[in-house]
């Protein structure tokens, strides 16, 4: 079968809907249907996998493969600018027809993609797949490595509870944010942070603008707090939820001292059934098992976990142009 990649269209919107629910048909399968609901909600949460975006949007890169002969629609990839900076994209969707031979197919709609991604100067690709999902070794084959690993965990209610005394509480301020992202760099694996934040600015830029749901917020609303002990060793933030979405809690301390992570949760939680009771969430990285053990404790599900995948392409250059040495008095000088 010939097959050509290209933009997708308004009139291909019909054809790639199609697709999409014919994998959420293969995906209800009993061995997946749990692990595939679940991630549902949490993709859902983070705007990602979470359903066809209108892709007339110019914010989406959505192109299509399509049998040359029938001109019928055999998959699609989508992707967006990601929170990481307009150098990286993030891969929302990538859906082929079942009588498509995995592989082949995927591996083309990912080389359109990283080609017309290179195009607009577009080097990292990340990507969030369930953990044991078989197109995992797709994007692995395509030069894709895993990262990170997250958890997501939800509470349908937060009980009760007197908000224990923690040294160093207190509301956050905007100057407590290079503390913050100390905090961060002590907490998080170099190889992660290499991806996700390398320095300040970019940390300010990914974590300020969502790309994890409730690590940063910044709108009115929203409330944060930080642990002070000499310098900036737990913090905490809670994103109300809208339109039956649960709360949004995310949660930051330091491996030490042992009982830090315990206070914590307990005077997170508190604040929570306090002010925003109802069901509330949270995301924790396979490098924060203590606070997946606590929150776990407290009733909390893990209700999905995700791989983080990324790919970094180096990006080429024209060469120079070579002047020759006769020539050189036509060319302008400077200083």
């Amino acid at each position: 079968m010939s097959v050509q990649v290209r933009p997708a269209q308004l009139k291909d919107l019909g054809a790639i809907e199609g697709l999409y629910r014919q994998q959420l048909r293969e995906a209800e399968r009993p061995a997946l249907k749990k692990q595939f609901a679940s991630s549902r909600l949490w993709f859902l949460l983070n705007h990602a996998f979470a359903s066809i975006l209108p892709i007339a949007s110019p914010a989406d890169h959505v192109y299509v493969m399509q049998d040359s002969r029938r001109k019928s629609i055999q998959g699609f990839v989508q992707a967006e600018t990601a929170s990481l900076g307009p150098g990286a994209w993030q891969i929302l969707n990538l859906c082929l027809s079942p009588d498509l031979e995995r592989f082949g197919g995927g591996t083309a709609l990912l080389d359109h993609l990283f080609n017309e991604g290179l195009k607009r100067g577009v080097t990292k690709f990340v990507v969030r797949v369930p953990v044991d999902d078989p197109i995992a070794d797709l994007f692995k084959a395509r030069g894709f490595t895993a990262y990170a690993t997250e958890h997501a965990l939800l509470a349908e209610n937060v009980a009760s509870r007197a908000a224990a005394p923690l040294a160093g509480w207190r509301a956050m301020r905007r100057e407590d944010e290079l503390g913050l992202y100390l905090l961060y760099c002590a907490s998080t694996p170099k190889a992660v942070a290499a991806v996700e934040a390398a320095n300040f600015s970019e940390w300010r830029r990914t974590f300020g603008l969502g790309a994890r749901a409730g690590r940063l917020p910044r709108r009115a609303g929203q409330p944060r707090f930080v642990v002070e002990r000499v310098q900036v060793v737990g913090w905490m933030s809670l994103s109300p939820g809208a339109g039956g979405r649960p709360h949004t809690l995310g949660l930051l301390a330091a491996a030490q001292p042992p009982d830090l992570w315990p206070s914590l949760v307990q005077r997170a939680l508190a604040y929570v059934a306090q002010h925003q009771p109802g069901p509330v969430w949270c995301s924790l990285r396979h490098y924060d098992p203590v606070g997946i053990r606590l929150l776990q404790r407290e009733g909390f599900e893990v209700i999905a976990s995700q791989t983080l995948l990324v790919r970094e392409l180096p990006m080429k250059v024209p060469a120079k142009i070579r002047v020759r040495i006769k020539d050189k008095r036509l060319v302008p000088q400077y200083g």
